[in-house]
Formats: structure tokens, sequence, C-alpha cells
């Protein structure tokens, strides 16, 4: 009944993640296209030209500080070189822009030959720096003159409906705002996606150590625990394993449905007979262990008299009352002793205890041997447990037959 109800779930969020995964596709798509579109707006348009003749203003901004700073001597001329090359390469490029531009917009073209002439012109006066700060100072009012010049030209293209600066500016306006915009949806549905994803984890990571049967821990838990938290801590610790008398009876008398539910009916049972301290895990089948610390022996006699108690008490499944009983080994820990070899001890000593008689305990000494010497497998015949003496009957008959009969 819990996997059902965990498998109900599945679709859910399968669908869930599909439409996730569909969405942030979809909008990836639309808003590519709307950022390409802008993008050859911004490439193809006047308004790039404006916005490249803003930078060569920067330049010369640049070119004049470092002159300043060369004049009061904290700056070298290497610096100034580049600078002044920097600013050179930009003229070629702007110049091509505007020959491409619409010659009604009243592209700069000839105001960018102009200046380019003009700082060729000045060339050998900027290089003769390097020798000589004599007309420095004329040569940077030089320079902020021609930066006017391109300042004058950026101020009329503010005033230039659709185009300029302002246009360009719109432009990169909207292209931020859809970049934030699908970086924030991608943002949300990968996050809802890696949420799925961490649940479908956890889920998975649950029924690999979980029985889905009896929603008890299932053996790779015990291993893991046994191998990990009692490696090196097992003189304090106590393995009971418990096996049903006759259960295979009810399995082939009544139908393996009714023996699941038995199963996990009496799981529940066990498990809220155990002390606080003790965790239970069904081996497979028929076979349970309990694993608890102690400190005195009797401790673990005691609750292995608990469980077989409640073991061996009738149980309503449907129409039927069934009933079993069960064998139990016990094992204590010892020093230097593996879990993995506790749990052997405690299977062999519940095989001694199926050999006088079931429905009864052993604790395991050193004398025990497990049957033909090794831990047979839950899959191999225990002591004929398809005899009849454990059997469950209609509620409705009188009388039961019990186990010990």
């Amino acid at each position: 009944m819990m996997r059902n109800a965990q498998l109900k779930v599945m679709p859910i969020k399968r669908t869930i993640l599909v439409v996730c995964i569909a969405i942030m596709a979809i909008g990836v798509v639309l808003t590519t296209n709307k950022i390409t579109a802008l993008s050859e707006r911004l490439t193809n348009g006047q308004s790039k030209l404006v916005w490249y003749m803003l930078s060569l203003s920067k330049e010369y901004d640049a070119l004049i500080t470092l002159l300043e700073r060369y004049q009061g001597g904290k700056s070298s001329f290497d610096q100034l070189a580049i600078q002044h090359e920097i600013l050179w390469s930009r003229f070629p490029v702007a110049i091509t822009m505007a020959n491409r531009g619409d010659a009604e917009q009243g592209h700069p073209t000839a105001l960018l030959k102009t200046l380019f002439a003009d700082l060729k012109a000045y060339e050998s006066r900027f290089y003769a720096l390097r020798f000589s700060s004599q007309g420095m100072s004329q040569l940077i009012a030089h320079y902020r003159q021609q930066r006017q010049l391109l300042d004058g030209f950026f101020q009329q293209s503010l005033a230039m409906p659709g185009h300029g600066y302002r246009e360009h500016t719109r432009l990169l306006n909207q292209l931020g705002q859809l970049t934030t915009v699908m970086t924030l949806g991608m943002i949300a549905v990968g996050a809802t996606v890696l949420m799925l994803l961490a649940l479908d984890a956890k889920r998975y990571y649950r029924l690999a150590r979980e029985d889905q049967l009896t929603g008890l821990h299932n053996r790779h838990w015990l291993f893991d625990t046994l191998n990990g938290r009692y490696v090196f801590n097992t003189h304090s610790m106590a393995m009971l394993v418990i096996d049903l008398d006759g259960f295979k009876a009810i399995n082939d008398n009544f139908g393996h449905d009714v023996g699941d539910l038995f199963l996990s009916a009496l799981a529940e049972k066990l498990a809220m007979a155990l002390p606080p301290h003790a965790v239970i895990a069904r081996l497979g089948g028929d076979e349970f262990a309990v694993v608890m610390p102690y400190q005195r022996d009797d401790e673990s006699r005691l609750l292995a008299r608990v469980l077989i108690d409640v073991a061996h008490q009738p149980i309503p499944i449907d129409t039927y009352l069934c009933q079993v009983s069960a064998s139990v080994g016990i094992a204590h820990g010892k020093d230097k002793l593996s879990g993995e070899r506790l749990l052997t001890h405690a299977d062999t000593a519940m095989y001694a205890a199926k050999r006088a008689g079931k429905n009864q305990y052993r604790v395991y000494h050193d004398t025990m041997q497990p049957p033909n010497g090794k831990r047979h497998s839950r899959e191999e015949s225990r002591f004929d447990e398809a005899t009849p003496w454990v059997s469950g009957r209609s509620q409705g008959d009188a009388e039961q037959t019990s186990p010990n009969a």
C-alpha cells in the first residue's frame, strides 16, 4: 500500500518536471529571439555610431588626463603613447561606420576625418614630449578643443528622433530587462527542477534503505549500519535474528496477498514491542533482525521472549485468522567483533532454536555451528516450513489450530 501511494505521486512529479522544462525551453527561445532582434538594431542602427563617438570622447578625456599627470611628473610617457595609439585606432572604425550611415541623418564623416587628420598632424609634437615638455600646455588645449567638437555632435544626436544616444540607451535598457527576466525565469525553473530532483533523490535513497512491504529498514540499511556505526563498537550491542515458523503455509493456503498483509501487520507489532533504543530491519522474506545496545545479558533475553509472544498472537487478515510462531537467535557483541560476524552468530543461534523445536530463543556460544557450516539464505528450505501446524482459519470457524499442536 505504501509503495502504491508512492507510485501515484511519481506521475505528478514527472508532469511538473516536464512542464517546468517546457516553460524554460519556450522562454529561452522567445527571449533569445527578442534579444537577437534588439542586438541587430543595436549593431546596425545609427545609434551605434553615436555611441562609438561617445567612446572617442572618453578616449580623448583619458589622453588629456594622462598629459596632465605627465606634466606633473605622475605618469610615464609610455602610458601616454599607449593611450595615443588607442585613440588613433578608434578613428578608422568610426569613419567606416559613418560612411555606412544614412546621409539624411547627418552622419559625422567629415568631422571624423578632420579630427583624424588633425591627430596625425600633431603626432610629431606629441612624440616630441618624450624629450621635452615644451608646448605641452598648448597640446592639452588643442586636444580639449577636439574633444569639444565631438561633444557638439553628441549634443545634436540627443535631439535626433529614433536615433542617437537615447535610442541606443532605450534599446540597451530593453536588452538588459529581457536578459534579467530570462535569467530570473531560468533560476526559478531551475530551482524547481532541482527541488523535484532532490525530492526524487531523497525518495530513491529512502527506497534503497526501506522495506517497501513493511516500512521497516531493509537488509541494505542493516549492513550499512553494521559496517559503519557499529563496526568498531559492537562490544555493547546485541543482535536478535527472528525467523517466523510456518509462514510459508499462510502463503500456500491463503495466497501471497494475505501473506504480505500478515507480514506488514506483524512487522508493525514487532516494532511497537521494541524498547526506544532498539531498531528492527527486515532481512527478507519472513526474517527480521533487531539491533540494540545492552548493559546486561538478560535484556536481550527478555526482549526475545516479548517478540516471541508478539509473533505468536493471531492476526486477522480479511476473513482469515493467521497465526505463526518465531524462532529467535541472540548474539552479544564482543571486542573486535564485526557487525557482520555478530549477525552471523545470531543467525546460527536462530537455527539452533529451530532445531530445538521452534517458538523459542537461543543465545549464541562458540560451540554452535550453522547448518552445513555456513549461513543459509532465506530462499533455502528451513525445517519444513510448509507443515500445517501453522495455519489460519476463517474467523467464522469455532476453533483454531495452535502452532504447538
